[in-house]
């Protein structure tokens, strides 16, 4: 089976906000990522797990290194990275089950496609820190999700929508606390602002970022 133009531009860009009660399920699931030994880890956690959604169930697929190529990702193009899986407790709660019944819903994403998942925090020290150090990108997917479950004690880290890498926003907002933006990622780029601590304090942003192709 092939992607066709026309399913890929039948869905463009959606906004919106998860329940309270996923976002509360959701946010202390965050406080125990591992380090990232990678070229962001100073001040970007991750966990990274892939996943096949099918029936409303969740069904964890092998871990895999998380690669993208050079020519999308400038900042850590063709390097293997092998993240924690997320983990089990924060998969079998429903506020995470939720994430995909949202992304699925919003999207041609076929019943039984392989969604991957980005669980990060995203934090600030004593200075301003990108958020997205490659710039106004693509993921090289169909379809991401975009979905800000926390932000604390930080200015800044803006989430934009691009039409290419050198077009300003056609869509900007400071997503928080489970507000999120789903979009084409064949059609669109998007970016994020650097965020900056507040009083001196330690700040950060929290995410959920799902990416999926139309065809599994």
């Amino acid at each position: 089976m092939l992607t066709t133009k026309s399913a890929q531009n039948a869905f463009r860009i959606e906004l919106g906000q998860l329940d309270a009660n996923t976002v509360d399920h959701l946010a202390p699931s965050f406080d125990g990522l591992p380090p990232n030994p990678y070229a962001d880890g100073s001040y970007r956690l991750r966990r990274y797990s892939r996943f096949i959604f099918k029936d409303d169930k969740l069904a964890r697929l092998p871990t895999k290194a998380f690669v993208q190529d050079a020519s999308i990702n400038h900042f850590q193009g063709n390097v293997e990275r092998t993240y924690p899986e997320i983990d089990d407790e924060t998969v079998k709660d429903t506020g995470f089950l939720a994430l995909f019944e949202h992304f699925q819903n919003m999207t041609n994403i076929a019943d039984g496609a392989t969604i991957e998942v980005h669980q990060m925090r995203i934090f600030a020290d004593h200075h301003s820190v990108d958020v997205a150090p490659e710039g106004i990108h693509q993921d090289g997917f169909d379809r991401i999700g975009i979905y800000i479950i926390q932000r604390h004690n930080i200015g800044g880290g803006e989430v934009s929508v691009h039409p290419d890498e050198q077009s300003d926003a056609i869509v900007k907002a400071p997503l928080d606390h489970g507000e999120f933006v789903v979009i084409n990622d064949r059609q669109f780029f998007h970016y994020a602002s650097p965020i900056t601590p507040l009083d001196g304090e330690r700040g950060y942003m929290d995410a959920f970022v799902l990416t999926a192709n139309l065809v599994h």
